[in-house]
């Protein structure tokens, strides 16, 4: 444990983090000289803004200039997670706690003027029967802003100015992508909808949100083909205990298009063995869907209850392998997990994701691909309307076109 029970100033705590690294690194590693390069580069910055008695601003301000996203935010891309890493370490020394030398994507935290703000936001979509998905998602758009606001002196609703909307629509542009940045927007714009908050403001705040519109298919979702989703699965070891538990997960996905929050979420109370039916209550959209269990997927199943899964009373199908056997969270995911499996096939990943859910996108686009209906596939997927299942078919922009015809009105 570091011994840092008094730190006078942020060059106390920066030693601090030199000493460390060195004593688990090794002073002549590649990985030390990296992180003392972040330190020597934080104390240039502490001493430039003298804020050599301020720790706490010094180490927020510092890992949003450096890594590009408010303080603590999950980096967006590899190359800033050293520094990412070495920041959240110094300021691990900073509150006399273990350095966490993986970086670990700690949540957003509102700051305190807008903490009432949110919760009444939160409540409200409670109330409108929100998911509790979709409640955490616009939260954390929600805290960023505030975080924006936070940063730049304001700290009430009241004090929000035009200029403050157009610059926090500026600091969009660079560090998200078109759909992203819609996203982000259309939430601000919900919350402003209420008009709780819309009446503290002493302006229209609708123009500058809509300045930026979605082009929904910038990035195509991720899909594979029949044969290479085959080659996948046949890359499993299914002689090991994770190797079983990964080759259920990914069939439920393959053969059933499941979401990974809702095969997270399996119970054994949801399956009829007489009648050979999977029952879920989708974690999404809160409907209930009846699957049949094919016989590949019921010796899959059996296969890992016998010999893989945990031998504990949980009403979970899924749960940790290792102690404690508890179930896993909504935000546990397994794309790194799986990866090895698509390298193993021989299959490309690159500029693709690889989780359970490119399985969920490649059965959509492989059953558009086959003539199935899309007013089908949205059935299957488990789609409120058949314009979300769009997204996961577009594979061909005349296919697309075809495939739009089919679509029913509302």
């Amino acid at each position: 444990m570091i011994d840092s029970s008094h730190t006078e100033t942020m060059y106390d705590v920066i030693q601090q983090f030199r000493e460390y690294i060195t004593q688990n690194y090794g002073a002549d590693s590649k990985t030390a000289q990296a992180y003392i390069r972040i330190a020597d580069d934080f104390q240039r910055h502490v001493s430039d803004k003298d804020l050599s008695v301020l720790p706490e601003l010094a180490v927020q301000e510092y890992y949003g200039l450096t890594v590009g996203v408010p303080s603590f935010e999950a980096p967006l891309s590899k190359s800033k997670e050293r520094y990412a890493r070495a920041i959240r370490m110094i300021h691990n020394i900073l509150h006399n706690e273990e350095p966490k030398r993986r970086y670990i994507n700690y949540p957003l935290r509102c700051p305190a003027p807008f903490q009432d703000i949110l919760s009444r936001y939160e409540t409200i979509m409670r109330d409108d029967q929100k998911s509790h998905g979709t409640i955490r998602t616009r939260s954390g758009r929600m805290k960023v802003f505030f975080v924006f606001l936070v940063n730049k002196k304001c700290v009430a609703l009241e004090d929000i100015t035009p200029k403050l909307f157009a610059d926090y629509v500026s600091s969009l542009r660079d560090r998200y992508s078109s759909q992203g940045k819609a996203s982000i927007l259309y939430t601000i714009r919900n919350f402003f909808s209420y008009d709780e908050f819309s009446d503290m403001l002493s302006f229209d705040p609708l123009p500058f949100l809509t300045g930026i519109h979605s082009k929904k298919h910038e990035r195509l979702p991720s899909f594979y083909t029949a044969d290479e989703v085959k080659r996948i699965l046949n890359a499993v070891d299914r002689n090991t205990q994770w190797g079983k538990t990964a080759y259920l997960m990914m069939l439920l996905a393959c053969v059933y298009g499941l979401r990974s929050s809702d095969i997270k979420a399996l119970v054994f109370n949801g399956i009829n063995w007489e009648r050979r039916t999977i029952t879920i209550s989708q974690f999404k959209t809160h409907r209930e869907v009846s699957l049949p269990i094919t016989d590949e997927v019921l010796f899959a199943l059996l296969d890992y209850i016998k010999n893989a899964r945990p031998r504990v009373n949980s009403p979970y199908v899924f749960i940790r392998l290792r102690r404690p056997h508890v179930s896993y969270s909504m935000d546990d995911h397994f794309g790194d997990k799986i990866l090895p499996y698509f390298k193993i096939a021989g299959v490309d990943t690159k500029g693709k994701h690889h989780g359970l859910h490119s399985l969920r996108h490649s059965l959509a686009t492989n059953l558009f691909e086959t003539g199935t209906p899309v007013n089908e596939i949205a059935v299957i997927l488990g789609h409120t309307s058949a314009a979300s299942t769009k997204t996961y078919v577009w594979s061909d922009i005349e296919r697309l076109r075809i495939a739009a015809l089919e679509v029913p009105g509302k």
